[in-house]
């Protein structure tokens, strides 16, 4: 037999038989029972109603996440980047407290061994050089120190808190400094013009909803989705706020007998905020008369103003806070060289125009890269941090990133929604739950700024409590509305739940969310009652765990909760999901092995997902007596088989 060696061993515990190889059902699981429904009590406890579970089914559909086999592009990278010229960076300036980064550019030797070391091996390196916009390039053309040259005249810095929120390094940087390969000044594509007298007076929705030129797949539009419900899952002093959401989508349009299912998604086309709309219009001092003045826009090519339309030449009427309100990613996408470009040729003061063209030239690559993998920038913040620019708005919006739609799982079966004894005039609803992405806001040290998405649906949310918390019945007055569309890409999640197997959920954070689905639906039919096990991670479970008490009466049986946070009561170390799954071992083993039986893991793929595999990597090692290339091969097959279905992001 292979021999095998690793890092973490399997306990023996009453859940976990590491030296036994025969895969058998877990002795004394509590047999669950089937209980008629009460008409009196609700089902999925998600308009603030407490819950009672009888029951148990199948089914599933949201954006796929591809794997990506990371050692060959490793080993092509590091081969590729032996070939490059020794690159040097020389930081004068004094090193200051920094927003954290999600990678930085670090000076290497020619050494093959210390390009693998400055990357790292596997996934988490692709992922590196794919942030970066080059996959190696900012090695190239690095600026050589010249302060010592005669006649050597340094850039002055600006002297604002937006560009020192930016943390450039900038290195011996002169205004007489030669910069070559700079980036072309991009085209503009579109163009304002006066709207024809003959044309229908535009009515503008740009604070409800999308304008209808916003479309996710013509020929179907956006569908604004009335909110029945809106309640906070986490409590005061959790990491990060959840919030849980009814929509009704009872009117939703056909679309051909394609239909919402449990582990699907949602596409959620979110605004963005008002206050940063009018942060850029005052920036670039846009007149107020102007800003929801109706024009004919009228572009040469592409898709943009829509999400995924047709490439062609565009003439429709909309008004300019339409389009930034609702077309243009203003805040979570990095800066790219031609929107650089772009604000260094309308800038008028000359160490800003020179810091801007450098860093769209072969000399400021390796600065560039360090600014695209930093903290989101938002077009605000780098505009204030070059405040001589003024770039024409249809010239900034031709380089702007489209806004795209966030995609959300539901985290309910929509049939068991739909079946609620207090649902009125058979109203049918689809939940999800968003957890609240927030980073560092430039204007102010410690303040936060939230995510385009979750953001938007904090407000939604904050609107409906707030008025239910005045007596106030929201859904009468307020006609919260939120721009959705059934998602188009498969789930692996959804794709793969069915059949009558047993299964085991692993998830972490929201991941939990589509878990609910899963389990509400099995807990409908009797024959799969026995056979799911849910292994849900969390910081803390006072604070933080989503859906506690929503999984019916036997919730407390088929669960097992693990808490991250440490220095709790007679608690050494933190515990996490992984560590979960190495006591569970002899249930992995069953499940993986059972006819029709399949492994779901759900969560972010940093720390939680890579400890998982690994975690089952080991279960298999052990339990089957396999190497370690054996058991990661192992787990290849189960997951082409789809047995083992892994969406992490």
């Amino acid at each position: 037999m292979a021999s095998h060696t690793r890092r973490h061993s399997i306990p023996t515990t009453a859940t976990s038989h590491p030296n036994d190889p025969i895969p058998s059902e877990p002795k004394n699981i509590p047999q669950r029972s089937l209980q008629p429904e009460q008409p009196e009590q609700t089902s999925p406890r998600s308009s603030g109603e407490s819950i009672i579970w009888s029951g148990t089914s199948s089914e599933s559909e949201a954006p796929l996440t591809p794997n990506t086999d990371a050692e060959p592009q490793i080993d092509e990278l590091v081969d590729k980047l032996q070939q490059l010229p020794t690159a040097a960076l020389n930081f004068d300036a004094p090193e200051k407290a920094q927003r954290g980064r999600r990678a930085s550019t670090t000076l290497i030797t020619e050494s093959a061994d210390d390009i693998r070391r400055l990357l790292g091996d596997g996934e988490t390196a692709t992922k590196l050089i794919s942030q970066c916009c080059g996959g190696g390039c900012c090695l190239l053309n690095t600026l050589a120190p010249d302060n010592a040259e005669p006649g050597f005249e340094p850039v002055v810095i600006p002297d604002n808190q937006a560009f020192r929120s930016l943390n450039l390094r900038l290195g011996p940087l002169g205004l007489a400094t030669e910069l070559t390969n700079t980036t072309p000044l991009p085209p503009v594509n579109l163009s304002f013009e006066p709207i024809s007298p003959s044309e229908p007076k535009h009515v503008s929705t740009v604070h409800k909803e999308p304008p209808q030129y916003v479309q996710p797949h013509p020929p179907y539009q956006v569908y604004s989705a009335p909110v029945y419900h809106a309640r906070e899952l986490t409590k005061p002093g959790a990491e990060k706020r959840t919030f849980h959401f009814d929509l009704d989508v009872t009117d939703y349009p056909d679309e051909g007998g394609v239909d919402f299912k449990v582990g699907g998604a949602v596409g959620i086309c979110p605004p963005n905020a008002p206050e940063i709309v009018d942060e850029l219009f005052d920036i670039l001092c846009i007149p107020k008369f102007v800003r929801d003045k109706p024009v004919l826009l009228k572009t040469k090519t592409g898709r943009w103003p829509t999400i995924w339309g047709d490439d062609q030449a565009r003439e429709l009427v909309t008004t300019r806070r339409e389009l930034l309100t609702w077309c243009a990613d203003l805040q979570s996408t990095p800066p790219t060289k031609n929107l650089l470009r772009l604000i260094a040729e309308y800038a008028g003061a000359p160490n800003e125009k020179k810091i801007l063209t450098y860093l769209s030239s072969a000399q400021g690559q390796a600065a560039f890269c360090d600014l695209r993998t930093s903290s989101h920038i938002t077009i605000a913040q780098l505009l204030s941090a070059f405040p001589s620019s003024k770039p024409p708005l249809p010239n900034l919006l031709s380089v702007l990133q489209q806004l795209m739609p966030r995609f959300y799982s539901l985290s309910n079966d929509p049939h068991i929604s739909s079946e609620r004894p207090s649902l009125p005039g058979n109203r049918r609803l689809i939940e999800m739950a968003v957890t609240i992405h927030e980073t560092p806001d430039w204007h102010k040290d410690g303040a936060t700024r939230t995510g385009v998405g979750s953001g938007y649906m904090e407000r939604i949310a904050q609107s409906f409590i707030g008025a239910e918390n005045e007596g106030i019945d929201p859904r009468a007055i307020l006609d919260l509305r939120v721009p959705m569309f059934r998602g188009l890409m498969a789930n692996p999640l959804s794709r793969q739940f069915g059949g009558e197997g047993p299964m085991v959920l692993i998830g972490a954070g929201v991941g939990m969310a589509p878990f609910r689905g899963f389990i509400l639906n099995r807990l409908k039919n009797a024959n799969c009652a026995n056979k799911i096990w849910l292994i849900q991670g969390v910081r803390d479970s006072m604070v933080d765990e989503l859906y506690s008490g929503e999984l019916g009466d036997h919730e407390a049986e088929i669960k097992k909760v693990v808490q991250s946070r440490k220095n709790k009561p007679g608690k050494s170390e933190a515990k996490y999901v992984q560590d979960e799954v190495r006591l569970q071992a002899d249930i992995v083993w069953f499940v993986i092995n059972a006819l029709d039986g399949r492994i779901f893991v759900c969560g972010s793929s940093k720390g939680m997902g890579e400890g998982v595999e690994s975690a089952l990597v080991d279960v298999v090692m052990q339990k089957g007596g396999m190497c370690e290339a054996e058991a990661k091969e192992f787990w290849n097959k189960k997951k082409d088989d789809g047995q083992y279905i892994a969406e992490t992001w």
